[in-house]
């Protein structure tokens, strides 16, 4: 019981920070008040302080610097790792549901960000995503230049939430893909099927995009039937 009051405690002490850095308007790099003054203004002890604290730095919300101070920090999607790793190992063991949800929340994503860059048709991007495609060809550089292909893609769309998520999402797939087997695309169709992406964002035809990338993960969905 003691315990359960000491985690509750924590928690409500950790919303109050958060609630803190918002109402003076902190951002990412910005100082937090010392641990004294946390203290004296939540009326709590300095274990249930630094707690808290540790609690926000798990999610990415504050930085901890020892020797210097408490900073906001930028709350990257990279604090969902483990429990979205966990989550999608627990949920495949037997029938690969978890990895399957990865994949169809992916594919979403980037199937509406791809349909954006249609619209914008940026010429320099083109080319920078046949640089990928080009690079996908060589199986030193395949595995990298796909991730960043993809990266592109929600960075270009100017989503940078997206882009956060795909990472996530890319470095979980890699974690989890031993459960499906290694990938049976040899390194020109790879090159195939990003290509066939690039020329529909060329062409600005959605109904293209949608078959394109739907194309490019039937690949990894076939492993996962």
């Amino acid at each position: 019981m003691v315990a359960r009051v000491r985690t509750l405690r924590s928690q409500e002490l950790a919303d109050s920070i958060v609630e803190l850095i918002d109402r003076r308007r902190l951002g990412p790099g910005d100082p937090l008040p010392p641990e004294p003054r946390l203290m004296e203004e939540f009326g709590a002890a300095r274990n249930s302080v630094r707690e808290a604290l540790r609690t926000l730095q798990a999610l990415g919300i504050v930085e901890i610097r020892h020797g210097y101070g408490t900073f906001v920090g930028a709350a990257s999607m990279t604090a969902l790792s483990p429990s979205l790793l966990f989550r999608t190992r627990a949920r495949s063991r037997d029938d690969l549901s978890g990895l399957r949800d990865l994949l169809e929340v992916r594919q979403i994503l980037e199937t509406e960000l791809t349909r954006k860059l249609a619209r914008q048709r940026d010429d320099e991007l083109l080319e920078q995503l046949a640089e990928r495609v080009r690079r996908m060809s060589d199986p030193a550089t395949a595995t990298a230049a796909d991730g960043e292909f993809h990266e592109l893609i929600c960075t270009a769309a100017g989503n940078e939430l997206a882009a956060e998520l795909i990472r996530l999402f890319w470095s979980v797939y890699r974690q989890t893909e031993a459960l499906i087997g290694a990938p049976r695309t040899p390194s020109d169709a790879l090159v195939a099927k990003h290509q066939r992406i690039v020329d529909a964002i060329a062409g600005g035809d959605p109904e293209a995009i949608d078959d394109a990338v739907r194309h490019h993960f039937d690949e990894v969905r076939s492993r996962l039937t």
